[in-house]
């Protein structure tokens, strides 16, 4: 959106080109930028702020409306339905302020919400280089919303623009959401727009409202209140304690690494076990920045050799100095460090090594000694576990913790700006963060459909789409069946099926077993279109793996039904896995498995009176290969609840 400081020709002179008032200019929401796409077939809310009592028009292209300011500056007109297409212009002027939106579509909108896997860009994911190159479709279009947080509900985004898939810009889109969109663009030949509002590491209670919650406005401030006061009182604690500060590292000043010094006075400083996470010792509850001094004792050949310092790994970032020289710097928790060190560097007698760790959140610290903890020089090894100095640095205490954490905090700055906007319906990427124990991955069964109705609510379409993507397989597989929270909610997320018009893309073959954030979002949004095309477009298609339906226990085995077999239950593979069983002591083994019309019949030569039957029931379940004969993969599910 531009400001025009002339006054339109037409309808517009007739208001006058007074001065632009300093204290209510006129506003719309960010929404209405140039680039916008606006919901197709319905009618359009157009909203903003003026000076009180103006008189605001707003035209798309030759159709005008004109309202009056409310007393508090609100306004709003109701753009007729539109068919799909475009451009147009959509001019919004008061008094002497006129604000334009070029290039406006009229197509279909979907919001993208969810933690770090919806919010991870095309950059990230996989074949990012030749997908960027190959980007060229100027009907598909993607608004960011900022990471922002709100006490209280707020009517105003605190950015974003619109922008189309081109080489310059589809980086920075969300990948699931840019591949989602991408197929829709090749199958519904309509504009899309993807309204991306999520935000890594996000628990699903803070996209949502109290009474959502079952709780209360008052409840939730009261918590706030606590929290708040609790960070008051940490950050005494840091001051008083390590004599710490939070606007700066006293050990860092100016970028010099003066706690680096081997000449520094550590006698105030205290001593800490490596390798270990500091909050293990101790200093708990620090995010921030701390520093790690030790000596070692070098003879005169070993000085003067080639040597080597093994740090293990650091949670998250280290800056490491020996003898005041920096010998290396590395940034990622899952890291080794090693660190040749300059010839020079070392000296026969004492030595000083120094760690400047940054810890950017949760916890922190010279986390393990993988890949040794030593310095090698020349002939010696010289062991560095121990006890070190250590020293609070600069640290972050945020008053409400993680705020994309806390109940309500994103949706009243992240969601509730954008109720009016029309959409088509929602796609969701989020669980990571609610699956870290049983208790919690369970209760996610009821805030997932509790924050389903919200929504759909808000936005008042009851009968949204919603689509979602059920957890990847993620961490070491196990070689025995085993319990698990993120099968626990993965099976909380498919409760949600329960509700009309819900899809879940099932992801279980497409994660990676050492990273959360599988760079496969090509697939990911793939079946999400899949949903999309069924339950908002009207396709007839296969558009799920397989999901459990129905059992029947007798003669020693146990005969499983599903629905969304498509053209036929097959195996990814010579054997049919995945599958556990268990008696009525509930003893899980791995069970004997064979697909036979369309039905898996499991039993165990161990286990006459089978019980129960569990199916991909593990975060990694890499066992696991029933798919159907459209190549998407089954859906996790156990009998025995």
């Amino acid at each position: 959106m531009r400001y025009v400081p002339v006054c339109l020709l037409g309808l517009f002179i007739l208001m006058g080109c007074g001065s632009r008032s300093s204290d209510a200019p006129l506003t719309a929401s960010k929404l209405f930028t140039s680039g916008a796409v606006l919901q197709r077939n319905t009618p359009v809310p157009v909203w903003g702020k003026a000076p009180a009592g103006a008189q605001v028009s707003v035209a798309l292209d030759d159709a005008v409306q004109t309202v009056q300011a409310e007393n508090d500056g609100t306004w709003q007109v109701t753009l007729e339905p539109r068919q799909a297409g475009g451009p147009h212009r959509l001019v919004m002027a008061a008094s002497a302020d006129t604000l334009i939106a070029e290039d406006i579509w009229f197509g279909d909108v979907w919001i993208a919400s969810g933690q770090s896997n919806m919010e991870w860009t095309v950059t990230q994911s996989h074949d990012a280089e030749n997908e960027i190159a190959a980007a060229d479709d100027p009907l598909l279009r993607h608004y960011k919303v900022p990471r922002t947080w709100a006490y209280e509900p707020e009517d105003t985004l605190a950015g974003g623009e619109w922008h189309f898939a081109n080489p310059d810009r589809v980086g920075a889109f969300s990948a699931v959401g840019y591949y989602f969109a991408r197929e829709l663009r090749a199958t519904q030949d309509v504009p899309i727009g993807i309204l991306n509002t999520s935000w890594g590491g996000s628990r699903i209670e803070a996209w949502m409202t109290p009474e959502a919650l079952q709780t209360t406005h008052e409840n939730i401030q009261s918590m706030m209140a606590a929290m708040r006061q609790r960070a008051d009182s940490l950050s005494q604690h840091f001051k008083d304690t390590y004599g710490a500060s939070d606007t700066a590292d006293p050990g860092f000043p100016d970028s010099v690494a003066v706690w680096a010094d081997p000449d520094l006075n550590t006698a105030n400083w205290i001593d800490i076990p490596v390798p270990g996470i500091w909050e293990d010792a101790g200093v708990t509850d620090l995010d921030g920045i701390a520093w790690y001094r030790t000596t070692v004792m070098l003879s005169k050949e070993a000085a003067a050799a080639e040597a080597m310092l093994h740090l293990g790994t650091i949670d998250d970032r280290d800056m490491t100095w020996i003898n005041g020289q920096l010998v290396g710097e590395t940034w990622g928790v899952r890291r080794i460090r090693a660190y040749p060190v300059p010839a020079g560097v070392l000296q026969p007698g004492e030595n000083t090594i120094a760690i400047r760790v940054h810890d950017f959140g949760g916890r922190g610290g010279m986390a393990t000694d993988e890949g040794g903890l030593e310095l090698v020089a020349g002939g010696e090894t010289i062991p560095l576990s121990g006890t070190w100095k250590f020293q609070v640095g600069q640290f972050v205490v945020n008053p409400v913790g993680n705020p994309n954490q806390q109940p309500t905090l994103l949706y009243n700055k992240m969601i509730h700006p954008i109720l009016s906007y029309p959409i088509t319906g929602f796609i969701w990427y989020q669980g990571e963060s609610n699956g870290n124990n049983p208790e919690d991955a369970t209760q996610y069964a009821v805030q997932f459909q509790n924050m389903i109705s919200l929504w759909r609510q808000l936005w008042q379409n009851e009968r949204a789409p919603f689509l979602f993507v059920s957890l990847a397989n993620f961490r070491a597989a196990l070689e025995e069946p085993a319990e698990s929270n993120w099968a626990i909610l993965r099976e909380s997320q498919s409760a949600a099926l329960e509700l009309e018009n819900v899809g879940q893309a099932i992801t279980l073959d497409i994660g990676e077993a050492n990273d959360i954030h599988p760079r496969n979002k090509q697939d990911v949004g793939k079946r999400l279109a899949l949903a999309a095309r069924r339950l908002a477009y009207g396709e007839d298609l296969v558009y799920s793996g397989p999901t459990y339906r129905d059992h029947a226990v007798g003669d020693g085995r146990i005969v499983i039904t599903f629905d969304h077999v498509g053209g036929g239950l097959v195996a990814h593979g010579d054997v049919l896995g995945g599958f556990a069983i268990a008696d009525s002591e509930d003893e899980f083994v791995w069970a004997d498995a064979r697909i036979e019309d369309n039905t898996v019949i499991v039993s165990h030569p161990n286990i006459p009176e089978p019980a129960a039957v569990r199916y991909a029931w593990a975060d990694n379940p890499d066992r696991a290969n029933l798919f159907n004969a459209e190549g998407l993969p089954a859906a996790s599910f156990r009998t025995d609840q």
